[in-house]
């Protein structure tokens, strides 16, 4: 482990062996701690950030195999070496189903235990690595997973681009599923998502500023709100438009002071905050008719960024469904499934009420659903069957709608379900009176956005 300080925890209930082992393992590189009993680990694991743990199965309690799936639960980075007075199998491998890296027997055998140790510890180097090279290639897939073949996309894609170098507050516009937050993760891909239309007006005071113990009845520990944990990052605040008038006061003192107190709390905080927000309502016709304060619009609304409705990014539509269906064949995996030009055809036709999000409930469903290779026109539900059964070549060779359909076009037809109930069924209504499917639906093809912590290093 060249690259980083290695944190090793011996624990047993010798003093000969603790010493013993801290001398024979320590060198250049390694900080090298020991602990008598379980309760002394369980002390030190919690006030420190240990690499790796080499637990005494009998120590005092906890012992080994219990402190084992504490670490497990409560320390995940920490590796755990575990030692043991039997050489017993099955001791051995309950305690790797518990998550033990290795078990060693004792009498210790040094030329044993060293090799093993080393093992451990880049195995944790390779976890490190891997997690910057994840976490690299996120902050560049954001963007990259903005599809956009379509002229209305390049332009928001040109305006994010622009934006994404700059810390000024962004109002994102759009209807519900158009993907507001892939967006604001293209923009800054650590963004802490805030929906704002979940929270009563305490909850929501509680949620972005963070509260002290006892200051309300639930508040039985102290929790550092989203501008706490964002700090130096972005807060992305979803459906802006449903604030309460009360919650839009403290909102604005905020962004105008860059200063918040936690609830409870007497002492001023500093806030270093980036603000993307994002509706789905007119907040120029909220702000007319007294619903949402004209002086904390302007203040989010200083570049806005409108997101076009799928219905006027059609050119968007074939990647969009090769890419989800690729996703979702492999998250679930499936055999890789295709779709039909005329199929195709139908959804390009579609409307799409509930955007990229009712397409992506659409496409992950007839995964599951269809055995086909290959999804057909009579694969699809409702309106969407009929756009793709009129792109047949027999259909575009006999234009005359007086026909009658034949048995079989009767027989799929009456056998496929409303689009709606197997897209998932509308939960809400936008202003503009587009029906949007449940909210705990994914956006544009994209998971929520979260922030991460980086590993701690001593």
């Amino acid at each position: 482990m060249p690259q980083l300080q290695a944190n090793i925890l011996i624990a047993d209930q010798s003093l000969f062996i603790r010493e013993g082992l801290q001398e024979a393992l320590q060198k250049p590189g390694y900080a090298i701690e020991t602990a008598a009993d379980g309760a002394q680990v369980r002390r030190m694991l919690k006030a420190g950030n240990f690499h790796l743990a080499i637990l005494d199965l009998q120590m005092p309690g906890p012992a080994g195999m219990k402190l084992l799936q504490e670490v497990g639960q409560q320390h995940p980075d920490t590796l755990c070496i575990i030692l043991t007075d039997h050489d017993n199998v099955h001791i051995a491998v309950e305690a790797m189903r518990k998550g033990a890296y290795d078990v060693v027997t004792k009498p210790v055998d040094l030329d044993n235990l060293r090799p093993v140790v080393s093992r451990a510890l880049d195995r944790f180097e390779l976890v490190v690595e891997n997690r910057k090279l994840h976490h690299r290639l996120e902050k560049e897939a954001p963007f990259r997973r903005l599809v956009r073949r379509s002229p209305a996309m390049q332009a928001a894609a040109a305006t994010i681009k622009q934006v994404a170098e700059t810390d000024v507050p962004v109002l994102l516009r759009g209807e519900t599923g158009v993907g507001k937050d892939l967006v604001a993760r293209a923009i800054h891909d650590r963004s802490m998502a805030v929906n704002c239309g979940g929270f009563t007006e305490e909850l929501f005071t509680s949620e972005l500023f963070g509260h002290k113990r006892g200051a309300f009845t639930s508040a039985h520990a102290d929790r550092p709100g989203r501008f706490t944990l964002a700090e130096d990052g972005t807060l992305f605040l979803d459906e802006i438009g449903e604030v309460s008038h009360k919650n839009q006061v403290e909102l604005l003192r905020v962004l105008e002071s860059h200063e918040f107190q936690p609830l409870g709390d007497p002492q001023v905080h500093r806030a270093d905050v980036r603000i993307i927000a994002a509706t789905n309502r007119d907040l120029e016709d909220a702000v007319a008719t007294g619903g949402f304060r004209e002086d904390l619009y302007y203040r989010l609304n200083v570049i806005p960024i409108d997101i076009p409705p799928l219905r006027q990014r059609r050119e968007d539509i074939p990647v969009l469904v090769e890419m989800c269906l690729d996703e979702t064949c492999r998250a679930q995996n499936k055999p890789s499934k295709k779709i039909s030009p005329e199929a195709m055809e139908g959804l390009i036709a579609y409307n799409w009420p509930g955007n990229v999000r009712q397409l992506r409930n659409l496409l992950q469903r007839l995964v599951v659903t269809t055995p086909a290779a290959v999804i057909l026109p009579e694969h699809l539900p409702g309106p969407l069957g009929e756009l793709a059964d009129s792109a047949l070549p027999s259909k575009r060779s006999k234009p005359n709608s007086s026909a009658r359909p034949s048995n079989a076009s009767r027989a799929t037809a009456a056998k496929r379900p409303p689009f709606w109930a197997l897209a998932s069924a509308p939960s809400s209504t936008s202003s503009s009176g587009t029906t949007s499917p449940p909210s705990n639906t994914l956006a544009a093809g994209g998971e929520r956005a979260t922030s991460r912590q980086p590993i701690r290093q001593r």
